[in-house]
């Protein structure tokens, strides 16, 4: 795949070195103060782009990926906004950043299983046909390419998980993209797994790869005001379809997190920011505060205890054990955060920005493990 004009003025950050900042936070230790500190990767956009931050992905090496977009206006001041999209990979020490061919939409979903296998899913135009098809794009460590050998039957990918050789796609299938649709790679190509029977009408919008036989996949079934959350579970040879994560509300699952025997739910309830914790036989509300419309897009773990969330038109908050509180990001707020990840070492990842009237920084931060 070749990397567009705008990808190279727009790499933006060469491998940056990290900046410690802040002090300790609030409430997260236990007797004396620990002095765990944000480190900061500022990140160098072009002048004329603004950026967004989606996802976050490591792999069990500590290699990571993260995935946003590249908004820009295309023909000078008053022209349309364009978006291309941006992968980031880190190496150990810094974050470097690199694009896409210009016909690639924004795309949705990436996982990264070690530094030379990654996935990243999404949608591109299609000049002659005219219109949007898929792409399920792997990386292989030097190059991007797409793999759609096996999935020529899929339509929108929504979310891609992986680990080791096994990686699944969720979205819709290419009769109709009210019909969900689920694919897993064998190793050299996609296949489609069979969902169940009585799905119906369903948004499958985010996947969680624990292991070949522990897959958890989220969205909503129904339409309208008739649309309720959903989240799945796949035992190695059937699903289990759980309650309705947020009860009778309208609403729908787009992030999953799962913990210490625990699958916690984020996404939006009656237009509200909701998170529901499954125990292996009910769901709890866990929603944090929210005083408008919004919706938790993101759960990370850090600790023993503690749950971060982020989102749309929500603030970057952490659960303790016991309740929510506004959480201290590395920088002083308001903060757009628009990815939070778990390192394979425990520690807690975010990637966003910090704007004022005046002008936008952008940032990867790492919060090391607790003790």
């Amino acid at each position: 795949m070749t990397v567009s004009r705008r990808s190279i003025l727009r790499s933006a950050a060469a491998v940056v070195p990290a900046m410690a900042i802040g002090g300790a936070l609030p409430g997260v230790a236990s007797g004396a103060t620990r002095a765990a500190q944000w480190q900061v990767f500022p990140i160098t956009a072009n002048s004329s782009s603004w950026y967004r931050f989606s996802r976050i992905s490591f792999a069990p090496d500590g290699s990571a990926k993260a995935l946003g977009t590249d908004n820009y206006l295309a023909d000078g001041p008053l022209g349309p906004i364009e978006q291309d999209p941006l992968v980031w990979s880190f190496n150990g020490t810094g974050w470097s950043g690199a694009g896409f061919a210009e016909d690639t939409r924004p795309l949705n979903g990436i996982t990264v299983t070690n530094a030379a296998d990654a996935w990243a899913v999404g949608e591109k135009w299609d000049a002659a046909q005219r219109f949007d098809v898929p792409q399920l794009l792997r990386w292989n460590g030097a190059a991007w390419t797409n793999s759609m050998t096996g999935a020529e039957s899929f339509a929108r990918p929504s979310q891609v998980s992986g680990t080791g050789s096994d990686v699944w796609v969720v979205g819709s299938a290419l009769e109709s993209y009210a019909i969900p649709a689920v694919l897993r790679r064998n190793g050299s190509s996609w296949a489609p797994v069979r969902l169940p029977s009585t799905l119906g009408t369903a948004a499958l919008l985010t996947v969680h790869v624990m292991t070949a036989n522990d897959v958890w996949v989220a969205g909503s079934v129904g339409t309208g005001a008739a649309r309720r959350s959903l989240v799945m579970r796949w035992n190695g040879s059937s699903w289990t379809v759980l309650p309705a994560p947020f009860g009778t509300a309208v609403g729908q699952v787009t992030s999953l997190l799962i913990r210490g025997g625990q699958c916690w739910a984020g996404g939006s309830a009656a237009n509200r920011s909701a998170v529901a914790v499954w125990n292996g036989s009910a769901w709890s509300a866990r929603n944090p505060a929210s005083s408008s419309v919004s919706e938790v897009t993101q759960l990370a773990a850090y600790g023993s205890t503690e749950v971060w969330v982020a989102g749309a038109s929500l603030a970057l908050q952490r659960w303790n054990g016991s309740a929510w509180s506004g959480a201290e990001g590395p920088q002083a707020a308001p903060l757009v955060v628009g990815a939070l990840a778990t390192g394979p070492d425990g520690a807690l990842w975010i990637a966003g920005s910090k704007e004022t009237s005046s002008s936008t920084s952008y940032f990867f931060a790492k919060l090391p493990a607790t003790a």
